[in-house]
């Protein structure tokens, strides 16, 4: 009796249609897992050529205060690190280091920023202010503070009269409330928000006299 092979179901050569599709889809899965494999090799291996570049130290010119002023720093110095280090600018404070106290502030391009968490690198060919270089005459932002008892311990002091020049620049006829809002990013521990808005009531109203 002749011997009959099996019936082949799928006409695949002896694979069934189930094998076959099994087959297909790890295949299919392989293929996209190596892609995605690929995929995380590249950016792996740029991030290790970026990490090269970026890598000790680079000299950088930043103009403070009207002046080029040229060091090296990491690329992973911030600005408030590179002003107080580096430069001898000690106008903005360090006090929380994360961006929410306000005490570093400082005037880049006409914005107002938190230098402890602004890269150098990212400053250079802008123009930088810190409270070193502001007007202290009758009328200025400074005096202001001076004449409303805006201060007490006076760390904080630098970043608010920062914060408020800068607002004022640009909103010379802000309202108290307006005010309220363009300087909430500082914080006062000693409380003396009163002085302060009168301060920047003071030299808003200068202004608009001068």
């Amino acid at each position: 009796m002749t011997e009959q092979r099996p019936r082949d179901p799928g006409g695949l050569g002896g694979q069934s249609r189930r094998d076959f599709l099994r087959g297909s889809g790890v295949a299919a899965a392989t293929a996209v897992l190596t892609g995605q494999a690929t995929g995380v090799l590249d950016e792996a291996q740029a991030a290790e050529e970026s990490a090269k570049v970026l890598s000790g130290t680079v000299e950088i010119t930043l103009k403070v205060n009207g002046q080029e002023r040229s060091c090296e720093v990491e690329p992973r110095s911030t600005l408030l690190d590179t002003l107080r280090n580096r430069l001898d600018v000690t106008g903005p404070k360090r006090v929380c280091d994360r961006g929410s106290c306000g005490a570093c502030s400082t005037i880049v391009d006409g914005e107002l920023v938190y230098s402890c968490t602004t890269l150098a690198v990212s400053c250079q060919g802008k123009t930088i202010e810190t409270l070193e270089s502001f007007e202290t005459g009758e009328g200025s932002v400074p005096h202001a503070f001076h004449q409303n008892d805006g201060l007490m311990c006076g760390y904080c002091t630098p970043g608010f009269v920062t914060a408020c020049k800068a607002y004022l620049d640009k909103h010379p006829n802000a309202t108290e409330e307006e005010i309220r809002k363009g300087i909430d990013g500082n914080i006062c521990r000693c409380g003396t928000y009163v002085g302060v808005l009168a301060a920047a009531k003071a030299a808003a109203q200068a202004k608009k006299g001068a």
